[in-house]
């Protein structure tokens, strides 16, 4: 097997053991979002080990419920705020505050 085949493969178990996702599925919500993060708008920008990295499939920590395809940056800001959406809320009252 090659490298490729070995990261497909890795990939596609990953997706179904996380997540109950194909690779099928993956691109379907891929196309769905036109391949860009549902969150920003954004296509993904960061890189790991000299190549894009792919959108991150954003799932709710309780149910398990796959949301959609986010970037990293967005994945890891909701992650950073626990995906409480007080909290949430209370950032966008503050951004949207005027300066003083």
């Amino acid at each position: 097997m090659s490298k490729e085949e070995w990261s497909e493969f890795h990939r596609e178990v990953n997706l179904m053991q996380k997540f109950g996702l194909t690779l099928e599925d993956y691109d379907l919500m891929l196309e769905e979002q036109n391949g860009v993060c549902a969150i920003c708008g954004e296509e993904e920008t960061s890189i790991r080990l000299g190549k894009t990295k792919l959108l991150a499939v954003d799932h709710d920590h309780e149910t398990g419920e796959v949301r959609g395809l986010l970037c990293a940056r967005c994945n890891m800001a909701i992650g950073l705020l626990n995906e409480d959406i007080d909290i949430l809320k209370s950032a966008i009252k503050y951004i949207t505050k005027k300066l003083y």
